[in-house]
């Protein structure tokens, strides 16, 4: 590459990585560890993108003393850059996945020692000179421990799929997580650096895939309920389509809020929303960390499992029962909340309308059940 090209290259992701900033504004108002991470990593590599476009301009460049300085100086932050990056985005995948602060602050620093070993050869590089070199005619050079030094980054970007990969083998929880939109640009910009020397594009293909994660999550808004932050009926659809493709079996129950409508009447729609958040509320505390609970429509719900057998979904269904009942007992609303509950078995062969259709109609049978028995009560009762 030219340093024209360079200059535009890196350009290009700097102004990528400040469109992202001001479009991620509303978002960092949260405050979240995860929204600061990110932070970091856009600014991290968005200093990137303009110090390996000076080293670039200065290489070569013998006009005045203090240039070898800077580039020694630019180089070396380069590499830091990339480990710090690698690290940032090794503990964000582990904050946007397991959701555990304390957790990710009780692995942080573990990940954090081939960043710390990796900080300590960048220094011993002003001596040494291994990484890379600064010759007299301040021309840059990449040395031997270079490449020992990317093994560093590609051990990070293991570490975050094998972070990825032992969650779904522990909870077994489908999670909306696009990884690969962060790490192929990267892939992709760390093996053309790597095999063709005097490119450019690593730090552009690292904003890339900053923009690419940050666009894929922001979807993800548009899967989660914003009343009751389950999932919603777009990602059942979204899950249903991949167990139907794949043929996985799974296990689900449906569940209906019972006299919902009766809360709204008596009460208003502010009291009939809480009750709703109470019902999600009770429904994730009391389903498996491998299920999945979704807000199917209105005062509808349904509880996904993978491998879920009948047995496995009547113990959920009781325990759903007893959480109500221990949540009416509480008495600490003004309302008392009810479920009515049916479940079904998807295989291979079932078609995914059938699957719902099953729930339903199991669901409505159990209603129809109660609301039979409370006409019977009301019809025994003395005026």
């Amino acid at each position: 590459m030219n340093l024209q090209a360079i200059i535009i290259t890196n350009c290009i992701g700097f102004a990528l990585l400040v469109i992202l900033l001001i479009s991620s504004h509303l978002v960092r108002q949260r405050q979240q560890l995860s929204d600061k991470i990110f932070t970091a990593m856009i600014g991290i590599t968005a200093s990137a993108c303009i110090t390996e476009m000076m080293t670039f301009i200065f290489d070569g460049n013998t006009s005045y003393p203090w240039i070898h300085l800077l580039e020694m100086l630019g180089s070396s932050w380069l590499y830091l850059a990339n480990m710090l990056d690698s690290y940032l985005w090794c503990v964000y995948v582990d904050l946007r996945l397991y959701g555990d602060v304390q957790r990710t602050r009780r692995r942080g620093p573990f990940m954090g020692i081939p960043a710390l070993l990796a900080l300590i050869i960048v220094l011993f590089n002003f001596s040494y000179q291994f990484l890379f070199s600064v010759n007299e005619q301040n021309v840059y050079h990449r040395e031997t421990g270079g490449y020992v030094y990317y093994s560093i980054t590609i051990g990070y970007m293991l570490y975050s799929l094998i972070t990825r990969w032992q969650y779904n083998r522990k909870l077994g929880k489908e999670r909306f997580f696009p990884m690969y939109m962060f790490i192929t640009p990267i892939v992709i910009g760390a093996t053309a650096q790597f095999f063709v020397y005097g490119i450019s594009i690593g730090w552009c293909c690292t904003a890339l895939g900053l923009v690419g994660i940050h666009m894929s999550l922001q979807n993800e808004l548009s899967y989660l309920d914003p009343l009751t932050k389950l999932y919603n009926r777009n990602y059942l659809e979204h899950v249903l389509g991949r167990i139907s493709r794949k043929g996985i079996p799974a296990g689900g129950i449906m569940i209906d809020l019972d006299y919902f409508k009766s809360i709204n009447d008596e009460f208003g729609h502010a009291v009939g929303d809480d009750a709703l958040v109470e019902a999600a509320r009770i429904i994730r505390l009391s389903v498996p960390e491998n299920a999945l609970p979704i807000r199917f429509a209105g005062d509808e719900f349904i509880v996904l499992i993978y491998n879920g057998e009948e047995k496995k979904l009547i113990e959920i269904e009781n325990s759903l029962r007893a959480a109500v009942k221990c949540f009416n007992e509480a008495n600490q609303k003004p309302y008392q909340l009810s479920f009515s509950l049916g479940h079904s078995i998807y295989h291979p062969e079932t078609r995914t309308d059938i699957f719902l259709s099953e729930m339903d109609t199991r669901m409505y049978e159990e209603k129809k059940n109660k609301h039979s028995r409370s006409s019977v009560g009301l019809e025994k009762t003395p005026a």
